[in-house]
């Protein structure tokens, strides 16, 4: 098994944490994070027991592809804010592309500004 980065035993670790209790005062977003989490964790794991054809590159990749697909749908208020909370936590632990992390913020913003339209 080849030897994993700096950055990438970093981003193992973060991910194999739990989410501080205080850290966060919804137990919705807190759900929905530990959710992409484990989704990132647990893909980077099925990937890297694949054997010698794969490797931490490719694991990492599928892995934030798979924490995305566990965020939440940008429907109602607490789903938003549930997004916008996974989108950030995936970019600052690099589960997510910068780029990538605006398109998503971005696309949550005017799901925003679309909720607050149709509410008035």
């Amino acid at each position: 098994m080849p030897q994993l980065s700096r950055t990438e035993l970093a981003l193992v670790e973060v991910l194999s944490n739990p989410v501080p209790e205080t850290a966060l005062s919804q137990s919705s977003t807190r759900n929905a994070l530990r959710r992409c989490r484990a989704a990132w964790h647990r893909t980077y794991k099925e990937y890297m027991k694949r054997g010698r054809d794969q490797n931490e590159y490719v694991a990492a990749e599928q892995a934030g592809r798979a924490y995305c697909n566990a965020m939440p749908l940008l429907t109602g208020h607490e789903g938003i804010r549930d997004f916008i909370a996974c989108a950030a936590h995936g970019i600052l632990i690099g589960a997510i592309p910068a780029e990538r992390g605006g398109q998503l913020l971005y696309a949550a913003q005017v799901a925003l500004g679309a909720l607050a339209r149709a509410s008035k």
